[in-house]
């Protein structure tokens, strides 16, 4: 339950601590006393968005806390440990801090928190029932809500949720995969003519250096051959070549070493001379003997440079540029097969996940209409308590057969039906009740809801609106029904229904100078005799509305 709510710097409370007991806790006042601001600053607790209008004039900054016992609300405790929040005994504290340069806060047992994270603890904490969200009665989901709980279905239908949102995925990635399934051919196919190409020219790093330079040779073979033969003719191939008279010069050398050693080195000079010029004689002729003339081999070579060189604009300007893009292709059109191998698996998950939401989908239905018809009989029994004697609640629920017409709830489509007087026509709640009416509905289900417990806190704001006499004093005895189950705050500006309260505060404003003040003050005894006697007969008490309410506490008692 809320054990103290504490606020400070909010619109026109400068400072207040409320506590709340268990029981049903009432909240009186005059209009525009600020009682609306105590259900902003709980709803700020519970994770809706902050206002930087709430700051308080001529305030930074704006703080509401919330302390909670959790000892009653055991499902809390695993959401607590699955978000990683430490608890401290049976106590929870959230607090949020509102500046009006916008740089809000929100704490969780003193850690910083996200609103998001807010948002998923408190969910079911707090059943906040406005006056206007009667209105919320007439919406198909609420409507849905209201029964799944009443069936403690809420955690089937969060499964069923799970599934329907996996399938969704999983047809959203699959027509993903569909619709690029043409350009994923196209792709392959592309793919698959690069790869063939680059692998036909079964590519070699550094053959285009050997390649031209074997071209440079073929081109030139007839100029070197010529070339060759001439110098090969110096040689030894003329009447005159330099070996003959090489030769003829070792000779005559010869024939003066025999006469005078001393010319013995020239011999040997000219020795050594004519030997390295016989050889190179034969290389030259071993040399034009290689030349290849073969114009063949300058085609092909020539036709293979062709080759690289267009290769070469489509793939990059090296061999080695073109063996990584051949790397790089080969890889893409392997990702392409597995995208095509992702959509059979996927087929086959969507086939499995759609059995799966189906199976889903009609348990729930089926339960849901179990459930329906306990709820209408419990909803009709509590109408007659509340002055609707003749009203009959009913809930038409309606499967879809078509599983593109399912939400996140189900294959069901739900509609509240009501029959507020005998011989009437049983028509939807918007077409036949009034505000009232509509009203006395909404507290006759949360009444039967509570039974049910699973909530740690109920917050009813003025529903009671449009209902007065005898029928206000029904749901008085109502929400102290409810309040045997679980904590209640109820805003009122009933007296029947502030009579029934085990916990009564009055919300004031006074005028301190150019301030207004608002506070929240705790009532005993007397002070809520007088407060039930204001309610009643306006702020002038007499002895007449003080015995009134005298005699309404007493009837409520």
């Amino acid at each position: 339950m809320l054990e103290t709510l504490t606020i400070r710097n909010v619109a026109v409370i400068d400072s207040a601590e409320i506590p709340f007991r268990s029981g049903l806790n009432i909240l009186s006042g005059e209009t525009g006393a600020g009682k609306s601001i105590i259900i902003e600053a709980i709803s700020l607790i519970l994770g809706s968005r902050a206002n930087t209008e709430l700051v308080r004039a001529g305030c930074e900054e704006a703080v509401v806390q919330g302390l909670f016992d959790i000892t009653e609300i055991p499902w809390l405790r695993p959401r607590l440990e699955r978000l990683g929040i430490a608890l401290a005994g049976n106590e929870l504290l959230i607090k949020r801090t509102i500046r009006r340069d916008g740089k809000h806060r929100i704490y969780v047992n003193g850690e910083l928190a996200t609103l998001t994270l807010l948002q998923e603890l408190c969910e079911g904490l707090v059943d906040l029932c406005g006056q206007h969200e009667h209105q919320s009665l007439l919406k198909p989901n609420t409507q849905l809500e209201l029964l799944d709980r009443y069936g403690g279905l809420s955690e089937t239908t969060r499964g069923f949720s799970l599934t329907h949102q996996r399938f969704r995925s999983l047809s959203r990635e699959r027509e993903t995969l569909v619709s690029a399934e043409a350009e994923r051919v196209r792709r392959a196919d592309f793919l698959r003519f690069q790869i063939q190409e680059l692998r036909d020219a079964d590519l070699r790093e550094g053959e285009d250096v050997e390649l031209q330079a074997e071209k440079q040779l073929l081109q030139s073979a007839e100029a070197r051959l010529q070339a060759a033969d001439a110098v090969s003719r110096s040689l030894d191939g003329d009447e005159e070549s330099l070996l003959d008279g090489l030769r003829s010069a070792s000779q005559k050398v010869r024939q003066l070493s025999a006469l005078d050693q001393a010319v013995r080195p020239v011999e040997e000079g000219l020795a050594r001379a004519l030997a390295e010029l016989e050889e190179a004689s034969l290389q030259l002729g071993r040399y034009a003997r290689s030349i290849d003339l073969d114009p063949g081999r300058l085609e092909q070579v020539q036709e293979r440079l062709a080759l690289l060189a267009d290769l070469r604009r489509k793939y990059g300007p090296t061999l080695r540029e073109m063996l990584d893009r051949l790397n790089q292709l080969e890889s893409e059109n392997s990702e392409l097969g597995q995208l095509e191998d992702r959509l059979e698996a996927l087929q086959e998950e969507l086939d499995a996940t759609e059995s799966l939401l189906r199976a889903q989908a009609k348990a729930l239905s089926r339960s849901r209409s179990q459930v329906a018809e306990g709820l209408a009989l419990s909803v009709t029994a509590e109408l007659k308590d509340l002055k609707m004697g003749e009203a009959r609640f009913q809930i038409d629920l309606q499967p879809r057969a078509e599983l593109d017409e399912w939400n996140a709830t189900g294959m069901d489509q739900i509609q509240y039906i009501v029959q507020t007087n005998r011989g009437d026509q049983a028509r939807p709640l918007g077409k036949v009740a009034s505000g009232g009416e509509l009203s006395r509905l909404m507290l006759a289900i949360r009444r039967v809801i509570a039974d049910r417990g699973g909530i740690g806190v109920y917050l009813f704001d003025e529903i009671d609106s449009g209902i007065g006499g005898q029928t206000a004093f029904e749901v008085g005895k109502k929400l102290k029904s409810v309040a045997s189950y679980n904590q209640v705050i109820c805003i009122t500006h009933l007296p029947q229904v502030a009579s029934f309260a085990d916990h009564h505060m009055v919300v004031k404003k006074s005028t301190r100078g150019d301030h207004t003040l608002t506070e929240v003050v705790v009532l005993e005894l007397p002070e809520r005799r007088e407060e039930l006697a204001r309610m009643l007969g306006g702020p002038k008490l007499t002895r007449k509305s003080l015995e009134n309410a005298a005699e309404l506490l007493e009837m409520a008692r």
